[in-house]
């Protein structure tokens, strides 16, 4: 008998890839035999990651719905025909059991191409709304996975939907507070924040950060992950800023009493599995708002700081009230980390597993 095969999907940012690395990981432990294979999109990012990583892949030219009319809108037929093409031929060369999709544009084509071939699909869904690549492919998936607790699914697609929670690498529980401190420079007598705007940066808090700089570094030590190309021109002692980590992730996590983010599912589930305080600022206007309304859900239950993008301009002060406010810190962070269900990457490696 040939070695099982299972084939990953999902692109367009590192959100997608990298919990399916981490579900990648939880398989190969229960059955190290297995083989794997991604396909992504064609991005540097995405691809850098999977070949330190070791992992082989394939790309494909899938292109993103479009939104009202564009250029994008005339070509995108013609695209999305030829990226069905490509996966039909990279399934017939590949030969998988099991598709496992994390959503994006880059799987609809190939779990498509997967439905014509019979292999059977488990598709995870991160957020509280499920988008359009994940109600497409939703109805030919076996099992969909969800990360939030509220189902937003059609009615007739909720017999076979399971709240598993949302994948977290296992090393993002490794990290040291000393370490940290050994990256940053820090001496730890000054309380840290972090601000991280997702896998992408975010260009309105790096912005918000930039002007209000003076009365945050006077707060405390920052953590800034801008995202690539992004990146300030600013240089203090009290400031430590990269474009991206991935192996110092861990440890400036430790080091932090409190993170400002955005409202990505990927990041508030490894923030819940480290029961860290947070202020959220969803990015609105996207996808069916999903930002905000995963946002609204953690603030509903006490779980995270809710700071919509208007009242950016006091981020300073929403800083300074939760540094001062230890005991509300760890009710927030203990709020958080009941939130999304423990041990979520093995319960969807199970269910993938299950598939075969």
């Amino acid at each position: 008998m040939h070695p099982r095969t299972i084939l990953f999907c999902g692109g367009g940012s590192l959100g997608h890839l990298t919990p399916s690395l981490s579900v990648l990981e939880s398989l190969k432990k229960m059955v190290p035999s297995l083989e794997a294979m991604f396909i992504c999109a064609d991005r540097s990012d995405e691809i850098a990651m999977l070949r330190s990583a070791g992992i082989p892949f394939r790309t494909i030219h899938a292109g993103k719905f479009p939104r009202g009319f564009s250029v994008r809108l005339i070509s995108f037929p013609f695209l999305f025909a030829y990226s069905i093409i490509e996966s039909i031929i990279a399934l017939a060369s590949i030969k998988p059991d099991v598709i496992f999709s994390k959503g994006g544009f880059v799987s609809v084509p190939v779990c498509l191409a997967a439905f014509l071939f019979r292999i059977p699909i488990v598709l995870h869904a991160s957020d509280s709304v499920p988008n359009i690549s994940d109600r497409l492919i939703g109805r030919i998936a076996k099992k969909i996975c969800t990360g939030f607790p509220v189902n937003s699914f059609p009615q007739n697609l909720r017999s076979k939907t399971i709240q598993t929670g949302n994948p977290v690498r296992y090393m993002i529980a490794s990290g040291l507070r000393v370490a940290g401190q050994r990256i940053t420079g820090f001496s730890r007598k000054r309380p840290v924040i972090m601000i991280i705007g997702g896998s992408q940066g975010s260009v309105a808090l790096n912005e918000a950060l930039d002007r209000q700089f003076d009365a945050l570094v006077n707060l405390a030590d920052i953590i800034h992950l801008t995202g690539t190309g992004k990146e300030l021109q600013r240089t203090h002692a009290r400031y430590w800023a990269r474009a991206t980590v991935i192996e110092e992730l861990p440890h400036l996590y430790a080091l932090a009493d409190v993170v400002v983010t955005r409202a990505g599912a990927g990041t508030l589930s490894e923030l819940s599995a480290l029961s860290k305080a947070a202020i959220v600022i969803p990015l609105t206007g996207v996808a069916h708002d999903h930002q905000l309304k995963n946002a609204q859900l953690l603030a509903a239950a006490g779980a995270i700081a809710l700071l919509r993008e208007e009242q950016i301009s006091i981020l300073s002060e929403h800083i300074e009230s939760l540094l001062r406010d230890h005991d509300r810190r760890r009710t927030m962070g203990e709020a958080l980390k009941k939130f999304f269900p423990v041990e979520a990457t093995n319960r969807i490696a199970k269910i993938v597993l299950d598939a075969l």
